[in-house]
This record gives C-alpha cells, sequence and structure tokens, in this order.
C-alpha cells in the first residue's frame, strides 16, 4: 500500500513538473527562451552536462541550442556523423511523423532506471510533444515577425523612393539630383567610396567622385553595364544610369561600411533608386534644353528685331531714280543685307551676303553695314571704299567666313553709275528696249584676303533702264523637284515686267520665287534690290 502511495506521489510530481513545463513554454512565443528552458529541464530530467536542440531547416536540421557540446555550434547544420562524434546516441524527437519540430541528442542518460522507467520516459514524450507545439508557434512568431520586419523594410524603402521622386521633381538642376542620389546611397549603407558619371549625348558630361581619382573611375566609363542590369566590379557594385534603351552613365558603390556586402535586396533597393535618379536626370537635361531653345528663341526675336533696324526703314528719294528693296530670311535673323547710303544727289547702293546663316551670318552682316557706314564719312572713290572695307572685314571676320557685296554709286545728275561686284550675283541690266547685260564680278568676296585690290567698272541708265541686283538665295530658290530658279529665268522674269514701277519688278519678282518653290522650305536668304531710271517729269 505504501508502494502505492509512492507512484502516486511520483506522478503527482512529474504531473506537476509538466503542467510547470507547460506554463512557461506556453507564456512566452520567444524561441529563445523556450528553447533555454526544454534544455534546462531535459538535461536536469536525464542527469547530462551535454546536450542538443536541432531545428528542421528544410530538408535537414540545424543546431537552435547546444550546452558543453564541442565541435557544434548554434545554427551549424547537424548530421547524424557529428552527433556520433560527439558522443550524443540519445535522440528524442519533439512531435511525431510530418510534425515533427526537431529533437534533442544527448549521450546516454545518467538518471537511474533509464530507460526501463517508463513513466520518465512518457513523461519526457508528453513534455517534447507540448514543446512541439510551443515551439512551432514560436517560430511562426518568428516568421511573422520577420515577415512584419521585411514590409517595414519595404515600406521604408518604398516612402523613401517616393521622397526622393519628389526631392528628385523639386529640381532641374541635374548635378543637385546626382548629389541627392549620391548622398542617398552612400548614407544608407555608409559607403566611403562612390562615384557618379554620366555622358548624356548633346549634354555636358557629369562627375561626381568620393574619394577616388579620376583616372580610378574613368575604367567605369569602359565597363559600365550595357544591358541596365547592375554589374560588379571587385569590391564595386555598378549600377548603371539609363536613358529609354541606351547606357548614359554609371554609379559606382564601394563597399558598405558594415563589412557585409550588399544581399540581392540591397542591389534591387540600389537600382530602383538609381532608375528613379535616371529618369529625373533625362527629364532635367530636358527641361534644360526647353529652356535653353526658349531662351535662344528669345533672344534670336530680339536680334531680328535689332536686325530689321539696321535696314532702312524707307528707301531715299533720288532725283529721276525709283528706288525698291526686299528681304525675306530664310531664319529668324541672317546674312543679307541692302542699304542705299550717301548722299541723295550720290547714292551708294549696297546688296551684301554673308557667307552661312543664322545668328553668326546676321551679326557680320551688321559689321558690314557699320563699315560702310562709318568710310563712307571720308571722301573716298569707290574702290578704295572697297579696298578699305576689305581690310576692315578681314581683321574682324573669322578665316572661313566671308560676304559678296555688290556696290553701286549712281550720280543722279547724269544716270552715270560705277560698281564693283565683289563676287555678288551678277545683277541685271535691262535696257529700256529690251537688251539685257549681265554685270561679273570685278573681284573677290570681301573678309579673305586684306591686300586684295578691287576694280570698278561704268555703265549709265538711260530713262527706262532697270538695275536688278539680288543675292543667290533667288537663283539658288528650289521647286520640289529640285531645279533651281536660275539666271535664265531671273532674267526672263525681269524682261515679263519691263516697263513696270520698280516696286512692281520688286514684288514680281518674288512672286515668281513663291510661285516656282511651291511649299518647298526656304533655306537661303533672299534679297532683290531694283533701281529704275525715270525721267525727271516721271
Amino acid at each position: 500500500m505504501a508502494e502505492r502511495t509512492d507512484d502516486s506521489r511520483l506522478d503527482a510530481s512529474r504531473l506537476e513538473s509538466l503542467l510547470e513545463s507547460a506554463r512557461i513554454l506556453g507564456s512566452s512565443l520567444d524561441l529563445h527562451e523556450q528553447l533555454n528552458h526544454l534544455m534546462r529541464t531535459l538535461m536536469g530530467r536525464l542527469l547530462v552536462t551535454r546536450a542538443l536542440i536541432a531545428l528542421r531547416d528544410g530538408d535537414g536540421w540545424r543546431a537552435a541550442a547546444v550546452r558543453g557540446v564541442p565541435g557544434i555550434r548554434e545554427g551549424e547544420p547537424v548530421t547524424p556523423e557529428r552527433l556520433e562524434r560527439a558522443g550524443l546516441t540519445l535522440r528524442l524527437p519533439i512531435g511525431e511523423g510530418a510534425r515533427e519540430a526537431g529533437f534533442v541528442a544527448a549521450p546516454p542518460p545518467r538518471r537511474p532506471g533509464w530507460p526501463e522507467d517508463q513513466s520518465e520516459r512518457e513523461f519526457l514524450q508528453a513534455l517534447l510533444s507540448l514543446a512541439s507545439a510551443t515551439i512551432e508557434n514560436a517560430l511562426a512568431h518568428e516568421e511573422i515577425i520577420e515577415a512584419n520586419r521585411a514590409l517595414a523594410q519595404k515600406i521604408h524603402e518604398l516612402n523613401t523612393l517616393v521622397d526622393l521622386a519628389r526631392a528628385f521633381s523639386a529640381s532641374i538642376d541635374p548635378e543637385e539630383i546626382a548629389r541627392l542620389l549620391m548622398l542617398t546611397l552612400s548614407g544608407r549603407w555608409t559607403v566611403r567610396q562612390h562615384a557618379l558619371l554620366a555622358w548624356p549625348p548633346g549634354q555636358t558630361p557629369l562627375t561626381l567622385l568620393r574619394n577616388l581619382s579620376a583616372e580610378e573611375a574613368e575604367r567605369w566609363k569602359r565597363t559600365a553595364p550595357q544591358d541596365g542590369e547592375p554589374a560588379r566590379d571587385g569590391a564595386f557594385l555598378l549600377l548603371p544610369l539609363r536613358s529609354g534603351e541606351t547606357s548614359i552613365g554609371v554609379v559606382a558603390l564601394g563597399p558598405p561600411g558594415s563589412g557585409r556586402d550588399y544581399s540581392a535586396e540591397d542591389v534591387e533597393f540600389c537600382g530602383a533608386l538609381v532608375a528613379q535618379a535616371s529618369v529625373a536626370l533625362d527629364n532635367a537635361w530636358r527641361i534644360q534644353d526647353t529652356l535653353y531653345r526658349r531662351q535662344m528663341e528669345r533672344e534670336l526675336e530680339l536680334a531680328s528685331a535689332i536686325q530689321q533696324d539696321l535696314f532702312p526703314k524707307e528707301l531715299p528719294r533720288v532725283a529721276g531714280l525709283e528706288l525698291a528693296a526686299a528681304n525675306r530670311q530664310a531664319r529668324l535673323v541672317g546674312g543679307d543685307y541692302y542699304d542705299v547710303l550717301g548722299a541723295a544727289e550720290a547714292p551708294l547702293l549696297c546688296v551684301a551676303d554673308v557667307a552661312g546663316k543664322g545668328l553668326s551670318a546676321a551679326l557680320l552682316m551688321a559689321t558690314i553695314q557699320a563699315t560702310l557706314r562709318a568710310l563712307l564719312t571720308f571722301p573716298l572713290g569707290l574702290t578704295e571704299l572697297a579696298n578699305r572695307a576689305n581690310r576692315l572685314l578681314c581683321g574682324s571676320m573669322p578665316g572661313n567666313r566671308y560676304a559678296t557685296l555688290l556696290l553701286a554709286r549712281y550720280e543722279a545728275a547724269t544716270g552715270e553709275c560705277e560698281y564693283v561686284n565683289a563676287a555678288q550675283c551678277q545683277a541685271i541690266l535691262l535696257r529700256a528696249g529690251g537688251e539685257l547685260e549681265l554685270l561679273d564680278a570685278t573681284g573677290l568676296p570681301i573678309g579673305m584676303f586684306p591686300a586684295l585690290q578691287y576694280e570698278s567698272r561704268r555703265l549709265k541708265l538711260a530713262p527706262g533702264d532697270v538695275l536688278v541686283i539680288y543675292s543667290d538665295g533667288v537663283t539658288d530658290a528650289q521647286a520640289p523637284s529640285g531645279d533651281e530658279f536660275g539666271i535664265e529665268r531671273l532674267c526672263s522674269t525681269a524682261r515679263a515686267l519691263a516697263g513696270a514701277t520698280a516696286e512692281q519688278i520688286c514684288a514680281g519678282l518674288l512672286e515668281a520665287v513663291n510661285r516656282f518653290v511651291e511649299e518647298t522650305p526656304q533655306y537661303d536668304d533672299i534679297t532683290v534690290m531694283v533701281a529704275r531710271r525715270v525721267s525727271e517729269a516721271g
């Protein structure tokens, strides 16, 4: 009877211990705390000084808690061979079958009566079965915590991307965007060496270096990833800057300050930041291009207005001579020039054509006008005027620039006309009787050779005679077929307009060019000047 009472007390003790373990295991979701309690309980029950708890890791096992076992550390894989070498021949499963979460490994127990003590074995089986459920709960809890941590990390990264995109959109300065990107990347991983190199077409190259020389960074221009994917160059992570499908730069990040390498998630996040910056940089360059073009357009409009003021507002009245002129530029500003200078009794008719188009040609055109006006303050003959103008312009015109020029000084009293043709188009002299003469060049273009001496020639305008001076934009004008207007068509058109006023002839010539070219874009400046002698009474 006493023996049964003793067994009942022993069973009650085990039950009390099991309930206490259940309370402790169930009160915490901390896996480490659970394993420590289980380890202490088992080692105490088995009277061993060494033990190991292994948990399932995919298809294998990994040490989760280790006490007194040499050669095996927590986190290392566990195999039967390693357990055998460590003398851990006892293996007690934690859970059963598919629900086996792990096992306890220990040397042979020193507990008296082991393994015959069935009650103790049932106690340990119940304890390990209970532990299996709490361990699974702790593992699930850790997975949830890890998932929440990963989710929080993703949310933080997403917020970083959103904040960075907002910061990028607030700037149209590519260098500022680049600095913000590199500050974010280097600060995130405490990177002490980094570089950003960009070479967008048509833009100023961008280079930002930290603790790197230009020579060290130069190689990344040659080895930058072309497929849009991150790459490695030794310890450096290379991330391409892209514009559409083209690589236009590279971001190079040195090793993180933590000493750990970049994880796959780190590389993905870096790539997302650089991709966001690539879009921002591309937009900034495009915006700057747009602003630059708008600024240029405003400046060209202003230059056009200034250039129009260089042309005479109205041509002077000359006794016995009708004058008309027109200029149509291919762009907002051009290189053609016409003017009537000097006294009314001996006016100087001038038509010039600067080689080239656009703003540079317009500036040289203004230089020619200023030069001629300045020289006319001196009593110079026509050839000396041309010679001096040439010398002065040679000193102010670039070596690849020149201008053709026709100067004609008309004597109102007699109709006499002296001209110098510095390679300007052949002027047309249409006599009242229908005869037509072409005025050939008397010298090379101005602005080429400072020692050049020009010759002049003379003619006389009788009443009804017409002089047509023009630039090569007239004869070079092209029809949709590619045919040029040409000198013959110009002469026949002038003949057809014989008898009309100078104003009508000038307008008729331009109208003929318009009809000929149809909708073909004008690619060269067009200038026409017409002088027609009339009687004093006319």
